[in-house]
């Protein structure tokens, strides 16, 4: 059965979120507009739902701008997807438009941030008996460093980074764990996103992991040793 010629694909959900990325930077739209229209997206079903998007917004003119309703628009390389391997835009915002702190919590009870959201130069996450989860790999950044400060205290903190992420922790833990478990091997590139963790974790635990989009911790671990055993002597890599 051949594809529904309506229905949303993903590569043109890729340049949707794009453009709305373009108007936010142009000051086009509020940061809570933003969130929404990047949730509708990823939503969305059929391409009128897409396009419905950026209906009441100006065209993007200039070259390389993103062209929805043709299919044109400049993709620019970026880390490629666990699962199917297409490549994703490159969806970085002047520092302008980035939010200087937010806070993230979590009281018996669960808060989770992912998808294409937009992280503060400063970030609280703290979880009390509860949970705090901070995922990365499709999140917008600015190109400056990026402070979070966890707090766990008979609870957690995930944060979660893609591949390719210069992360730096300095924390403590008190009967609990304080852990960072990234990709070993090739340095990141000078141009590389910076996370920087700080923080403690009291019977609980503050944790920070590398994963591709769409990959989940156990397939992560896979990827990892048959990366590993491709790097060793005799390896097929």
């Amino acid at each position: 059965m051949s594809p529904d010629p309506k229905g949303a694909h993903p590569v043109e959900r890729d340049r949707i979120v794009e453009a709305l990325c373009e108007h936010y930077a142009r000051d086009r739209l509020e940061i809570e507009e933003f969130e929404r229209r990047v949730e509708r997206a990823h939503k969305a079903r059929t391409r009128d739902e897409l396009q419905a998007l950026l209906a009441d917004l100006p065209s993007l003119e200039g070259p390389g701008a993103p062209d929805p309703v043709r299919g044109g628009g400049r993709l620019e390389p970026r880390q490629k997807a666990a699962t199917g391997g297409s490549e994703r835009p490159d969806r970085r915002l002047h520092p302008s438009r980035t939010p200087e702190r937010q806070t993230e919590v979590a009281i018996w009870s669960g808060r989770v941030r992912k998808g294409a959201w937009i992280p503060a130069r400063k970030i609280r996450a703290f979880g009390f008996m509860g949970g705090v989860e901070l995922d990365f790999r499709e999140a917008l950044f600015s190109g400056e460093p990026i402070h979070i400060h966890a707090g766990a205290v008979m609870g957690a903190v995930e944060i979660i980074v893609p591949p390719g992420v210069r992360v730096e922790t300095d924390g403590f833990a008190f009967m609990g764990g304080f852990e960072e478990d990234t990709e070993a091997g090739a340095p990141a590139p000078p141009d590389a996103p910076i996370i920087r963790v700080t923080g403690f974790a009291f019977m609980g635990g503050v944790e920070v992991s590398s994963r591709y989009p769409g990959e989940n911790a156990r397939q992560a671990r896979r990827r990892r040793k048959e990366e590993a055993r491709r790097h060793l002597p005799g390896g097929s890599g």
